[in-house]
């Protein structure tokens, strides 16, 4: 099976990352393993159930995500993958590891959110970040904190301090996320920061910022310059009013694509009312909803659905990088 991939003005050589999450996709396209240069591939939200030993063709693959698929067991090929460093299988049907991941050279393994019931410290030795947050786990061999090189987290209900444990998960520097939104649309950015400011009470690990940061006095162009260079994650409320903006148009959307191709910094647009998104450049990104879909057009109990999805899709990008 092949899916259509379109990846402007780049060959296949030239492609180091691959975006194919939402494809509903039951196998990893043939077509893929043409990628021989991927360092990043993203099947996440998909109904993948095996991992075929074509695998092995993308021998510079460093990250390889598979969350919200259907995996039920890990075939051996996954931990012969050379380069692979972070491993993301959050929200699978997972039950055990197997041996071979003894020969890996993974270093971060998100397990979260799986049927795991044991888990044998012996193969995990290599690990230095191991989340298996949300398991069945009745044994856990020990609980590891050595220098902040390793961690390894239990289900919830094994833990006696759960907020404390939980930050132990996230990263030591934050992710900074940028929005950039028209002031047209604000009723939907302050639902966006509610969100948001819910979401780091439980797992904490980001910084929010948008222009009602900026104070009386500061200089408003220093101040969104500056976290746009330090923006790791990019959140876009896309709608006509945010295409038409020139101010958006000339000083937010380029170093966002800037920082997207040259940094990989994740670039999520949250489509707020109907719009020419299909046809813009930013179609290239991942959209949260469906455009004929956007928010302006959904009851208020689907509106929260997509949101929710957003924090989801947040929360995996703190996880794995």
């Amino acid at each position: 099976m092949e899916y259509p991939i379109k990846i402007k003005g780049k060959t296949i050589k030239q492609v180091t990352k691959l975006n194919l999450s939402h494809k509903n996709l039951k196998t990893i396209p043939d077509n893929v393993y043409q990628y021989a240069n991927l360092e990043k591939l993203d099947l996440s939200y998909n109904r993948i159930e095996v991992i075929p030993q074509e695998i092995l063709k993308l021998k510079k693959l460093r990250t390889l995500d598979l969350a919200f698929n259907n995996l039920k067991v890990l075939q051996g090929a996954l931990f012969k993958l050379p380069k692979l460093k972070i491993l993301n299988l959050h929200g699978n049907q997972i039950k055990h590891l197997p041996k071979q991941i003894l020969d890996s050279k993974i270093t971060t393994l998100i397990l979260s959110k799986n049927k795991i019931e044991h888990l044998d410290e012996s193969l995990i030795s290599g690990i230095t970040k191991l989340d298996i947050v949300d398991n069945p786990v009745s044994y856990v061999d020990e609980l590891v904190i050595e220098d902040d090189k390793k961690v390894v987290i239990p289900s919830m209900q094994l833990l006696k301090n759960e907020t404390e444990n939980k930050k132990i998960i996230m990263h030591k520097d934050k992710k900074k996320i940028f929005i950039s939104y028209s002031h047209a649309d604000e009723i939907f950015h302050n639902r966006l920061m509610t969100h948001l400011s819910v979401l780091k009470k439980y797992i904490g690990g980001f910084e929010e910022w948008s222009d009602k940061k900026i104070h009386a006095g500061q200089h408003w162009k220093e101040e969104i310059k500056k976290a746009l260079d330090d923006a790791n994650i990019a959140i876009l409320l896309v709608s006509t009013d945010f295409l038409a903006s020139d101010f958006i148009e000339n000083n937010e959307l380029p170093p966002i694509l800037r920082k997207a191709e040259a940094e990989n910094t994740n670039v999520l647009c949250l489509l707020v009312e109907p719009s020419f998104f299909l046809k813009s450049e930013l179609s290239a990104f991942q959209a949260v909803n469906k455009p004929e879909e956007t928010l302006a057009e959904m009851e208020k109990p689907a509106q929260e659905r997509v949101f929710l999805k957003l924090m989801d899709e947040i929360q995996r990008i703190i996880e794995v990088e």
